[in-house]
């Protein structure tokens, strides 16, 4: 006899987890797909100089916005801000696909960024909100195969769509998906509660403008200008959030240690992402002389890895302990780090490729038991916002970090940027000069220095990993497994 896997779920429940699933999969499916149908595009409408605009204002709004709807799940109740998020999205992926100028496309990616913003935190939020915290590690695992699946699959749909049909339905495609998860919201009936609670507006606009402006400017846009900016918003964002009866994100919450530690985990877990991302493609063509088919395996190996442990960690945290589990996953991403340090410019590609799915193993490790944690560290009130935080620092740790990290890649290749260009075209590799094996040799001491500094980073994330509290998640999983409990027994 075959038992059903969902048998452990209620009708709600599988309905939750799939909306959820299925939304969270559009936004990231279009974040990969649009990739490679975007140089069509550009043949299409022209407007080459504002390329880059097509994929920065959609990341931009997403991560800026997200700790704002966070709130707003908090005070209006999930179901109607998933809702939104899905139509403003879905009517932006139609938008995107009439596009008939560069700037449209840039302008209607920007809208799809505000809905995807919407559509992950609120979404992440939704199953800790369904789940009990016993059952909640378990689901949220699953969550990262969406992830994985998308950076996986998404660059071939795209290039398909885009052969066979038009780069326009790369957008279009998002439609019949979308409407399919309204559908099957409409037919929730999940836990809305209302406390009568208003929206620090003020807050709110100085947060999403203070974020846009450093991600602006660690991206190069005017940073002379957007970054002293963003520190100046920051400190008044501060000064409000202090002031503020209902403030947009409760500075409190950082004095809590599965919060405040996880965050600060979060941070350095979004610059090892991003920086594997970045880095290790250029070091299997520009030093190894590899294809980039085979720079893509490497970081494939880190998206399947990545699942592998979100998922195994899930289903197993309360039996090891959340501290347990997130200072395993920690030494992993060390591992990861150092397997990347000890490359050499004639490594064995079975090395570079060890390196990224180390690192996604440990990630995926520790970012399940930290997201259960944050949410079982604060009732349904601020459950949104803490998701959304931690949302928001992974993206920004990556945006600062990967800045940073070039600058010192920069620093340490020094007057040669010149000289190593020809050595990422896979087309010369077979035909290298003495200098150019030199500037070779040069661009893999470059690097190295980026992935020490990496190493120093994983490191910083073992020693915050040790600070977590023994027993706190125990004590608060143990709580809220009662305070569940008691809300079904007076519900009847």
């Amino acid at each position: 006899m075959i038992r059903n896997p969902f048998s452990w779920m209620t009708r709600d429940q599988v309905i939750g987890i799939v909306v959820v699933m299925t939304g969270m999969f559009v936004a990231a499916l279009d974040t990969t797909v649009v990739g490679t149908a975007m140089p069509t595009a550009v043949g299409d409408l022209g407007g080459i100089d504002r390329y880059s605009w097509v994929f920065a204002s959609y990341l931009l709004v997403a991560t800026a916005t997200t700790p704002v709807f966070g709130r707003f799940s908090d005070v209006v109740g999930r179901k109607k801000v998933y809702f939104v998020a899905l139509v403003v999205f879905v009517g932006a992926s139609m938008l995107c696909g009439l596009s008939s100028s560069m700037d449209q496309l840039i302008a209607f990616r920007a809208l799809q960024g505000l809905g995807a913003g919407a559509l992950i935190s609120t979404g992440i939020t939704m199953i800790g909100d369904l789940f009990d915290v016993r059952q909640r590690g378990r689901v949220q695992g699953f969550t990262a195969s969406v992830w994985a699946t998308s950076a996986i699959i998404g660059p071939t749909i795209g290039g398909i769509i885009t052969q066979t049909l038009s780069w326009r339905w790369t957008f279009y495609v998002n439609l019949p998906i979308g409407l399919l998860a309204i559908i099957l919201l409409l037919n929730l009936h999940d836990r809305e509660e209302h406390h009568g609670g208003s929206i620090d507006w003020l807050g709110a606009i100085v947060f999403a403008t203070a974020a846009t402006s450093l991600l602006l400017g660690v991206n190069g846009t005017y940073p002379l200008f957007t970054i002293p900016l963003a520190v100046v918003l920051t400190l008044t964002f501060l000064a409000i959030e202090r002031r503020s009866a209902e403030p947009l994100v409760d500075l409190s919450l950082f004095g809590i240690p599965l919060i405040g530690v996880g965050l600060a985990l979060t941070l350095v877990m979004g610059v090892a992402q991003f920086a594997a991302t970045t880095f290790v493609p250029p070091y299997a063509q520009g030093v190894l002389g590899r294809s980039p088919v085979e720079a893509g395996l490497a970081l494939g190996a880190m998206s399947i890895a990545w699942p592998i442990g979100s998922v195994t960690t899930g289903w197993f945290l309360l039996r090891i302990g959340l501290r347990r589990a997130v200072i395993t996953g920690s030494l992993l991403a060390v591992s990861g780090a150092a397997a990347l340090v000890v490359m050499t410019a004639d490594a064995p590609f079975a090395l570079l490729v060890l390196g990224p799915a180390f690192i996604g193993l440990g990630q995926g490790v520790m970012s399940t038991p930290l997201l259960v944690g944050a949410q079982t560290a604060v009732g349904y009130r601020k459950r949104g916002v803490v998701t959304s935080l931690l949302n928001f620092t992974r993206s920004l740790g990556g945006a600062v970090g990967v800045a940073s990290l070039g600058a010192v890649l920069n620093t340490a290749i020094g007057p040669r940027a010149e000289e190593l260009t020809p050595l990422l075209d896979p087309r010369g590799h077979g035909t290298l000069s003495a200098a150019a094996d030199d500037a070779r040799l040069a661009f893999a001491g470059g690097l190295h220095t980026v992935f020490l500094a990496l190493l120093v980073l994983a490191a910083i994330g073992v020693v915050l990993a040790l600070r977590l509290p023994a027993h706190d998640f125990e004590a608060r999983a143990a709580e809220a497994t009662e305070s569940d409990a008691e809300e079904k027994r007076a519900a009847g």
